[in-house]
């Protein structure tokens, strides 16, 4: 039943007053009227829509603190208004922003990428590199050296290289939008997870070579509106050491680091790809861009940074120290599981209990993106969620009603027309992932003597997190805020960091000042991390 109206009113400079229902997001009721746009569909994650607002409206949300609004300047889609309020408009730009990651302008611009106008006076060292150099070839400028490259050098591609799905977006020098997408990390044929992929490699170490020309030829095709004059790419350390056939040894065995910590540039079919930094063990390019991000934003301190996925970062920064960690959750994230499906190929994104059948089953309402293929991630999360809300499911993870036995063991069935169940085996997996992700975020903490109370925001990254509603987060204690408000959905960091690396270049030329401000964790290491794992096992907080 729709809540009455209570009306109020609404003075914005120069335009007039409008009527508004107490309650209403400023920044529709501003949007309706033609008064001002919303680049990101008003989820707080580009940051355009600032307006000054006085008067009898709701406090700042995450997403303007993370920003420092906190007088009267005001993110309008943030704002409710509970009664009346006097607004000032802006001068607005209308910008296509990014639709999946958050946006983040540098405080000051030193581009990583240049033109090269020939005859100017150019105050750095002229370091050619001439890949077989011949017709075609164009210079430029990349971190202070002279590139050449066969594709438009205007272009930038920036490329999240996932574990399971590989999201790009295509800009100009300026870092404006030109093409966002994602498409299906084509190694997830060698496994789901990075452990199978070392291990294939192990066996049989040609297939490093082989998987790493799937990689550079599915990059390179990524973009749909013009071929790219350079790459910026960050991935995890495995993936990144992958994508160059890099010897994986020393990731898939003691000292378990990497072979290299800075980027690394290597030319395919003419166009330089070039890597982020990577912090250490596992924690790699993708982690490290996601750092550069909030590091430019600033937010209040202490703050962490949890990128969920089969291999989840976990980030803590505080006054000054910063401290990361890596944690293999398995695969249950990204939707390995008997009725499992991945983004690429579509499938269930959220569950809710609306009711319960006569014979004591639950019914499910079912959020579907693309074909009905299985569980996503973000599905298995949210009915998890929604089973031990509703007490199907136990702290411990039991199967306590509402199921029916197939082969011998507890399902439920979530889709009967398409065949799409979860069992008590499920859930087990998932558990696993859960006290992965708890013990990464807990060790942390106790090792810089802070409580989950302490932290200010908590960044949820990644596309995957971002689609996870707050409150399934706080009931399964997957983070260690209890409060809704201090979560940030940032959506793709790696993505938003890239870009930050491409318009301000001294957190690519000068990230060794930046790594070495970083303590890297080793959970495996860690005395107490089977105890904290065993004990983070239960569902809840």
């Amino acid at each position: 039943m729709k809540s009455e109206c209570i009306k109020t009113m609404i003075h914005v400079e120069d335009r007039g007053d409008i009527e508004a229902c107490i309650g209403d997001n400023l920044g529709l009721i501003l949007a309706g009227k033609g008064l001002l746009p919303l680049p990101c569909g008003g989820r707080g994650l580009c940051g355009l829509c600032r307006v000054k607002v006085r008067g009898r409206v709701s406090e700042p949300t995450s997403y303007e603190l993370i920003r420092g609004l906190t007088g009267e300047e005001r993110l309008a889609c943030q704002v409710r208004v509970l009664g009346e309020a006097c607004v000032r408009l802006p001068t607005v730009r209308l910008l296509r922003v990014p639709m999946f990651s958050i946006n983040v302008e540098p405080r000051t611009r030193d581009p990583l990428v240049k033109p090269l106008v020939f005859g100017e006076s150019l105050n750095l060292p002229f370091k050619a590199y001439k890949p077989g150099l011949g017709s075609g070839f164009k210079p430029f400028i990349f971190g202070g050296e002279v590139l050449f490259t066969r594709g438009d050098p205007g272009k930038i591609l920036l490329v999240d290289l996932g574990t399971t799905k590989i999201a790009y977006q295509l800009v100009d020098l300026n870092g404006s939008l030109i093409e966002e997408g994602f498409e299906a990390n084509p190694l997830n044929t060698y496994g789901a997870d990075i452990v199978t992929r070392m291990t294939r490699i192990i066996e049989e170490p040609k297939l490093l070579y082989e998987m790493s020309k799937k990689l550079f030829d599915k990059i390179i095709s990524l973009p749909r509106r013009g071929k790219p004059g350079s790459v910026l790419v960050a991935g995890n350390s495995v993936m990144t050491h992958i994508l160059y056939a890099l010897p994986i040894d020393t990731l898939a065995y003691a000292p378990y680091q990497p072979l290299f910590r800075g980027p690394i540039t290597s030319w395919y079919k003419g166009i330089p790809i070039s890597s982020a930094p990577l912090i250490a063990g596992y924690v790699g390019g993708d982690a490290y861009s996601e750092l550069v991000a909030t590091l430019e934003l600033d937010p209040p301190r202490p703050y962490m940074i949890i990128d969920l996925g089969t291999n989840t970062e976990t980030i803590l920064v505080t006054g000054g120290d910063i401290i990361a960690t890596s944690t293999p959750a398995g695969p249950a994230f990204e939707g390995h599981i008997r009725s499992g499906s991945i983004a690429y190929y579509g499938g269930i994104v959220n569950v809710k209990v609306k009711g319960e059948a006569s014979d004591g089953r639950p019914v499910f309402e079912k959020k579907i993106v693309g074909e009905p293929r299985g569980l996503l991630g973000t599905g298995v999360i949210s009915l998890v969620a929604e089973l031990y809300r509703h007490g199907y499911i136990d702290r411990t993870g039991r199967v306590r009603k509402g199921y029916v036995r197939r082969n011998g063991v507890k399902t439920f069935i979530v889709d009967e027309e398409n065949d799409i169940v979860f069992t008590q085996l499920d859930i087990r997996e998932f558990q696993k992932a859960l006290a992965a992700v708890k013990t990464s975020w807990r060790i942390l903490l106790e090792k810089k003597s802070l409580k989950p109370s302490d932290l200010k925001l908590v960044f949820i990254a990644g596309s995957f997190g971002s689609s996870i509603e707050p409150m399934d987060l706080v009931d399964l204690g997957l983070v260690p805020v209890k409060d809704e408000k201090r979560i940030v959905y940032a959506g793709n960091m790696v993505l938003t960091g890239l870009r930050v690396m491409l318009l301000q270049k001294k957190y690519l030329t000068g990230y060794r000042e930046i790594l070495d401000k970083v303590e890297h964790v080793n959970l495996a290491e860690e005395p107490n991390y089977m105890d904290v794992w065993m004990k983070n096992l239960v569902i809840g907080a």
